[in-house]
């Protein structure tokens, strides 16, 4: 499986519980937080890990890309079908169609939202071993099965990534073109199924590897979790962030 980023060795020596609490830390600001500017500044907080994970430039477009469309979409959806009041219009298309200021503001902050808890989750996932964070998990009460099977499926967006990417190739090879959104649904229909069948058949190239190297639920770890001198300073870190966000929640932003 292709990486989408390759982690320095200072990443993966922090302990995976604290990651996974970095990610919840994430989850639960972005719900607490309201307003644009606060959750842009946690987004914007998110992004400081992908430097060190060194992203890979195709990658980082395509999460940009992606990113980017997520926002736009959002923004464009609740400003034409903002149904509270007031409503500022900008521009009216039809009597009972028109795209207002503050379905636009309801929109952007949604789409924060949901991107600060993505790249929280992505950049822990694909910058730390799966056996970590099944590690991590484990240690935390989550039972061993249910944790491989969930972080197993985040492991596959990379592979996802490249075989879409591979398609659309093909794709272009053969003639297949055009633009506008007409042209892009065909393509994305022919895009689908083969893209299911080569998951399915890792799927199940993984579960036999899997069942080759005697995985189990009572398997005895590798190793064992301690904290560390680093794994001190991140959770002061994650510490400073929720003050930081509860302060920013109780001062109405």
């Amino acid at each position: 499986m292709t990486a989408l980023c390759e982690p320095v060795a200072a990443l993966g020596r922090i302990d995976p519980r604290l990651k996974l609490g970095y990610v919840a830390v994430v989850s639960v600001l972005s719900a607490i937080l309201v307003g644009p500017w606060p959750l842009g500044a946690l987004c914007a907080l998110t992004l400081l890990p992908w430097p060190a994970a060194r992203p890979r430039k195709t990658a980082l477009w395509a999460l940009v890309a992606g990113a980017g469309v997520a926002v736009g979409g959002t923004m464009l959806s609740q400003g034409f079908f903002y149904g509270r009041e007031p409503r500022t219009e900008l521009l009216t298309l039809a009597p009972w169609l028109s795209l207002c200021v503050e379905g636009l503001v309801y929109g952007a902050v949604q789409s924060l939202r949901m991107i600060a808890v993505a790249s929280a989750g992505i950049a822990v996932s694909l910058t730390t071993p799966l056996g970590d964070l099944v590690l991590g998990l484990s240690r935390l009460g989550l039972p061993s099965p249910l944790s491989f099977a969930a972080l197993l499926a985040l492991r596959f967006l990379p592979e996802v990534f490249e075989q879409a990417q591979r398609l659309l190739i093909v794709q272009q090879l053969r003639g297949v073109r055009g633009r506008g959104p007409i042209a892009a649904a065909y393509r994305f229909g022919l895009l689908v199924p083969p893209l299911l069948g080569r998951m399915l058949q890792s799927a199940r190239e993984v579960a036999l590897a899997a069942e080759v190297r005697a995985y189990t639920h009572d398997r005895v770890p590798s190793r064992e979790l301690r904290f560390g001198a680093a794994d001190r300073w991140v959770a002061a870190g994650l510490g400073v962030l929720v003050l930081s966000g509860v302060a920013a929640a109780v001062l109405g932003m």
